[in-house]
């Protein structure tokens, strides 16, 4: 096993990535079938750029979605999803606080670093479906102040539930400033507000119209021109792998057999039982 592959605090690689784009395939599917759009993002289309696979030490799938696909999505997954995938939202898994969606494996059991192991919400090995809205033109250091207090708000007040009703004021301050940009003429796109913790708006040219992109031997959507997207959020030294000390996976502990603790988790059978 390579040197790099060890930082993946799992003992089996394989069933990690194979389960991984077992999520992603389902999503995939469903996708194609309704004619959805999506493509791979962060770390999964950085990997796909530099080597067409996974980056060693990222344990997780990130994709991206436009809003209204999104929603279509979020209306359609659950009957379409095999038995043993589940889509997780807030109002799916209301302890699951997150503004975005995850598709969790329910044989598994994936601890974040920030994690505790146990919680109320599935914590099944999971993909990131990102929702992605359009942003008007602004002046940069405006954009990235009112991106960073919406995302640190939002943070606090329902995620972390410090100085809540504070937070919640600033939030809602946040969302009517963004409300009040909405008759604005699009120019970028990105995550939305409350998560966008990169404060990026990457040019609408850069996105449309999607091509693809080979990520472990198959084809996968990415946007038009997958480079400058990636400049746009990690800057211009993208395809130089950080300093050792900086590849950091995002699980403390990953593992690919045994379910976590949540109800739609699914129990290995008990084959000795009498």
């Amino acid at each position: 096993m390579p040197k790099d592959e060890n930082i993946i605090n799992t003992n089996d690689i394989e069933s990690l990535r194979k389960t991984q784009l077992r999520l992603l395939d389902a999503f995939d599917l469903i996708c194609k079938k309704y004619e959805l759009k999506y493509w791979l993002d962060f770390g999964t289309l950085l990997g796909a750029v530099r080597d067409g696979k996974f980056i060693p030490w990222d344990d997780d799938i990130d994709v991206s979605m436009p809003m209204e696909d999104y929603k279509k999505f979020l209306k359609i997954a659950e009957n379409e999803l095999p038995v043993d995938i589940f889509l997780q939202t807030p109002k799916t898994d209301p302890s699951f606080k997150q503004c975005f969606t995850k598709l969790r494996d329910c044989h598994s059991t994936f601890i974040e670093n920030h994690e505790e192991q146990g919680t109320d919400y599935h914590q099944g090995i999971f993909i990131d479906i990102f929702p992605s809205v359009k942003y008007p033109r602004m002046p940069r250091l405006f954009r990235k102040i009112l991106m960073r207090t919406t995302v640190r708000s939002y943070g606090k007040a329902f995620i972390k539930a410090k100085y809540k009703w504070f937070n919640i004021t600033v939030y809602r301050i946040c969302k009517f400033i963004w409300f009040l940009l909405t008759p604005f003429k699009k120019y970028g796109y990105g995550m939305t507000p409350e998560d966008n913790g990169y404060m990026f708006s990457v040019p609408l040219v850069y996105l449309y119209p999607l091509s693809k992109i080979n990520f472990e031997g198959y084809d996968y959507p990415t946007p038009n021109n997958p480079h400058k997207h990636l400049e746009v959020i990690y800057g211009p030294t993208y395809m130089t792998p950080p300093p050792e000390t900086n590849r950091v996976p995002h699980a403390k502990l990953i593992l690919t057999d045994t379910p976590c603790n949540h109800p739609r988790a699914i129990k290995p059978i008990n084959t000795h039982a009498t």
